[in-house]
């Protein structure tokens, strides 16, 4: 033996307990964050199969060992829950119960026939399966935080090869009935290396969690809280610093007489309204097109790799599509037109400012011609200077 294995349990107690008490400190400043909970649930859990190990180990009481392996594998259980709710963003009961339930048959039967070794094994089995299922479902939503995840799944992995040893021990000494606690080097490693996956976990959980809150508090700063879309900061950070080439479009929104929409229909039928078109440009938005709301009524869709004639069609497209929507107020449904401003990007000394200028004096061009209609910034500098006859309101 490497050290006094009923030394190693307490240890693992402890550590169990700080884990337990941490992740659970930690959730009560994020409570959104359901999966810290469970993960708080199933290290509460170990610290009682811990103590009952180490029971067991200087006592040999039979009930024990069968309580704490059901109580260990029952906290790898919750922890596998715990990946779920944190890679999938909802608890699969079923899945989790059925897990579960399966584990504690395979444990709990070769205890109830009375080969307690056969128990241990299957334990320590379950053990190492269920802690590479949720090494394999934390690695599933790595993209999220690569680094910290990444460090999560080797802990778990390595904790999981750890009790393979066990069980193999166990068989080689006897497969069906223990004639003494199980100890030896296979258990001293399997501990040590649980003590360590369970510091490890504990410390990347809370960088995992304050990976998370960071980059909520960062889209939240960049959303707009009413649509959902980017907002003027956002789209400003994106494309600022960067000259628009000449296949990117800028198109801005304007929703017609808006101010008429709140005075007759009220407010929130205004808000409807705002989230209706906010929907239409997302239906008809490209995959690479970056939509933003950029204050009160007007909108924005930037849109790369898009020439003058198709951005244009996609203009008209969203013009046509959000005035067929119906929106309910309390003087009845009514329909809502916008109006468009469209300019093409000149080359990597053109900016984004600039571009937005240029679709902003279309975009008036549009109003002043009549609203419900798309304008190109040409179009706009032709109207201008009375070479194309304004059409009439």
């Amino acid at each position: 033996m490497f050290v006094d294995q009923t030394s190693l349990l307490l240890a693992l107690g402890f550590a169990a307990f700080a884990l337990a008490t941490t992740l659970f400190v930690t959730w009560l400043s994020a409570r959104s964050e359901r999966f810290i909970l469970l993960w708080a649930t199933g290290a509460g859990v170990m610290v009682f199969g811990f103590a009952g190990f180490s029971i067991y180990a200087v006592t040999s009481i039979y009930i024990l060992l069968w309580i704490s392996n059901m109580l260990l594998t029952g906290s790898f259980v919750i922890f596998y829950g715990a990946a779920c709710l944190f890679t999938e963003k909802h608890l699969p009961q079923g899945r989790v119960t059925a897990l579960g339930g399966l584990v504690a048959t395979a444990i709990t039967v070769p205890f109830i026939v009375g080969f307690d070794a056969l128990g241990a094994m299957t334990g320590n089995i379950a053990n190492a399966l269920v802690l590479a299922t949720t090494a394999k479902k934390f690695w599933d939503g790595r993209e999220e935080a690569p680094l910290w995840v990444g460090g999560i799944v080797g802990l778990y992995s390595l904790t999981a090869l750890s009790f393979i040893p066990c069980a193999v021990m166990i068989f080689i000494k006897g497969p069906l009935v223990l004639s003494a606690p199980p100890s030896g080097w296979a258990e001293d490693l399997n501990s040590i290396i649980g003590l360590i996956g369970l510091t490890g976990i504990g410390a990347l959980s809370l960088a995992l969690n304050q990976a998370r809150v960071s980059r909520t508090h960062q889209q939240a700063a960049n959303t707009d809280a009413l649509t959902g879309l980017l907002n003027r900061r956002a789209i400003f950070e994106r494309f600022d610093r960067s000259g628009l080439d000449t296949g990117t479009a800028t198109i801005i929104f304007d929703l017609d007489h808006f101010k008429s929409i709140n005075d007759r229909h009220g407010h929130a039928a205004g808000d409807e309204a705002l989230k209706r078109f906010a929907n239409v440009l997302r239906q008809h938005g490209p995959a690479n097109a970056a939509i933003a709301r950029l204050g009160g009524e007007e909108f924005i869709l930037v849109a790369p790799q898009t020439d003058a004639q198709r951005a244009f069609a996609l203009a008209e497209a969203i013009r046509a599509s959000f005035a067929l929507e119906l929106v309910q107020g309390p003087a009845g449904a009514f329909h809502g037109t916008v109006s468009a401003g469209l300019a093409m990007g000149m080359g990597t000394t053109d900016s984004f400012e600039a571009a937005l200028r240029r679709a902003d004096d279309a975009l008036y061009a549009a109003k002043h011609g009549g609203r419900n209609r798309v304008v190109t910034h040409e179009e706009s500098l032709e109207q201008a200077s009375g070479n194309v006859r304004k059409p009439s309101a």
